[in-house]
């Protein structure tokens, strides 16, 4: 996983930049994650939902399910490092863009400049490994205009090892044909809800989830049986129950669902 920070004052344009970098880079069949540092404090639970009753009441965490997207909203002690999040909740990505952490060590960044309104390069030199500006700016790293799309994704493009993806799914002992886009979603939700268990660090490079009449369910990570209790054993079948009765092909009640990724 590639992780490059953009960085710029406010006004710079790196929002917009930085959606039309995504879609160049979807183009070129890269998996993507983005992070935005505020540097204010923000909200994305709205006030009277349930989920925000629970962190009125004292939850230190929440967590969002459904069928099609998975949020964790998390107190922190501490702001925590662009590094971790991206390792923590994005490894299984080809590359993360992070909107903003100029501050972030060890990590490459991309300045965006805007006449006007930033002028001058305030990332520090060891980190800075490109400029894009709307004037005519001399520097000794390589200067793109924000319209150049195309170039600044080349140059992000650098150094991105593409990971490969494997995703089968069985349903009563049939292999059911996934799409690329299926594929990721699947692997995406499922890679997202290994997240609360407990012993499992980083993301799994192989994870095999099996159900069987709705009530005889087996995880494996990285080729060990997880110990499930009622509520998981309960929240993982309903997860790829639901999941796959909306394929094609697939009964309103299957009697074996077997879903195994491999990266």
């Amino acid at each position: 996983m590639k992780l490059v920070v953009f960085a710029g004052r406010s006004n710079t344009g790196k929002t917009s930049l930085i959606k039309l970098l995504i879609l160049e880079l979807k183009k070129r069949g890269y998996s993507l994650g983005t992070i935005k540092s505020c540097s204010h404090e923000f909200s994305l639970d709205l006030k009277g939902k349930d989920s925000w009753h629970h962190i009125e009441a004292g939850a230190d965490g929440v967590a969002l399910i459904s069928k099609s997207t998975t949020a964790v909203i998390k107190s922190n002690e501490a702001k925590p490092c662009i590094k971790d999040i991206a390792k923590n909740y994005f490894e299984n990505m080809d590359v993360v863009l992070s909107e903003g952490g100029r501050r972030e060590p060890s990590v490459e960044k991309i300045e965006i400049l805007r006449k006007g309104v930033q002028m001058v390069p305030e990332t520090p030199k060891d980190s800075l490994s490109a400029v894009i500006a709307d004037f005519d700016i001399e520097l000794s790293l390589p200067v793109f205009r924000p319209h150049e799309i195309n170039k600044i994704a080349n140059f992000v493009e650098k150094g991105i090892k593409k990971r490969s993806l494997n995703v089968s799914l069985k349903v009563n002992e049939r292999n059911i044909t996934l799409n690329k886009f299926l594929q990721t979603e699947l692997a995406n939700i499922l890679s997202a809800s290994m997240e609360p268990l407990h012993g499992i660090e980083g993301c799994p490079e192989e994870i095999d989830l099996s159900v069987q009449d709705a009530s005889e369910i087996y995880l494996e990570i990285n080729k060990k049986r997880v110990g499930l209790n009622r509520f998981l054993n309960e929240f993982f079948s309903n997860m790829l129950l639901g999941m796959v009765r909306t394929l094609d092909g697939v009964p309103e009640r299957p009697k074996k669902v077997i879903l195994s990724i491999k990266y």
